[in-house]
């Protein structure tokens, strides 16, 4: 069970590295506290600092799971994690110690149908989880569920409780960092659509392709706030649309396999966009468009100003 320990610490120290790198504060101070509180470990047995973690590591997941974090890891409005954190370790260094407080974690008799590591603790991790879970519901976002569950799994078997403690959050902490890299790499954050880098990916080794542009002359001239708005109701209607779609410098550019393809998906683009009425400040309108699309005749520069020069003439 050692492989799981540095397993564990490993990708406790990368999801902190990763946090700090892409400034995600949240994760940040969720990797920051399970280091924190792996001091427990340092001058005292193993079971117990078990009871010191199953009892803490729920509360302080929640409650850095509710509090609103500056942007900036480094500022006024987060120093109160770090103070927080700062308690914690030194509790962790004096209370695993501490006789007392082990044989009070010891006598609870809270549950007859399960008989875990410590009793207090797990009530804890239930009310978390619960609390957690309700709020995923209403946010359609469960990571904060499957985090505190992957950070108290060991404290879930008595097989583990004589092992050093090992979790699972960190690691889902840099798949999510990771992931979320991706998409800022790859993808638009307002359409969600691929960018040219994803486009030039996906058309890499690929010579038969059909490629259409589509312009809306008011993306050029409305606000930026407005800009927002109007890019996000275009996307909702264009993902109707079985084909590839990618948002380059203000135009959406579609792929299709053969000419068939191309010319049904395009009339049903141009039949769709005439007939749908967009929202803005409880104004209903209609933009207006231009479409353009070829074969492919080159690569994918080529392509693109060939469509800007058939876009000049319509």
């Amino acid at each position: 069970m050692d492989f799981l320990f540095i397993f564990s610490l490993f990708f406790e120290f990368l999801a902190l590295f990763l946090a700090f790198y892409f400034h995600n504060v949240r994760i940040f101070f969720l990797s920051l506290s399970l280091l924190v509180l792996r001091t427990a470990y340092l001058f005292s047995p193993v079971f117990q600092a078990h009871l010191f973690l199953s009892l803490l590591l729920p509360l302080i997941f929640l409650l850095f799971y509710l509090k609103n974090f500056s942007k900036f890891i480094f500022s006024w409005q987060n120093i109160q994690a770090f103070l927080l954190l700062i308690l914690v370790g030194v509790l962790a260094l004096i209370l695993p110690q501490n006789t007392h407080f082990n044989a009070t974690n010891l006598n609870y008799e809270l549950l007859s149908f399960y008989t875990p590591l410590n009793e207090l603790g797990f009530v804890f991790f239930l009310l978390a989880l619960l609390f957690l879970g309700l709020r995923g519901l209403k946010n359609l976002d469960f990571i904060p569920l499957l985090t505190l569950f992957g950070a108290y799994v060991s404290f879930l078997i008595k097989e583990f409780w004589s092992f050093k403690y090992f979790e699972f959050a960190s690691f889902i902490f840099c798949f999510i960092l990771l992931f979320n890299a991706y998409k800022m790499l790859f993808f638009d954050s307002l359409t969600k659509f691929g960018n040219e880098k994803k486009l030039s990916l996906y058309l890499k080794n690929k010579e038969e392709y059909f490629i259409a542009l589509l312009h809306f002359d008011e993306l050029s001239k409305a606000k930026e706030s407005y800009q927002s708005l109007i890019l996000r109701q275009i996307a909702k209607i264009l993902r109707r649309l079985k084909a590839q779609i990618f948002f380059i410098d203000k135009d959406f550019i579609l792929i299709f396999k053969d000419e068939e393809s191309a010319l049904r998906h395009l009339g049903y683009l141009e039949s769709l966009l005439k007939n749908t009425d967009l929202n803005l400040e409880n104004e209903s309108f209609k933009l207006e468009f231009k479409l353009v699309w070829q074969k492919n005749e080159g690569n994918l520069w080529q392509n693109l100003q060939s469509l800007k020069e058939k876009l000049l003439k319509t």
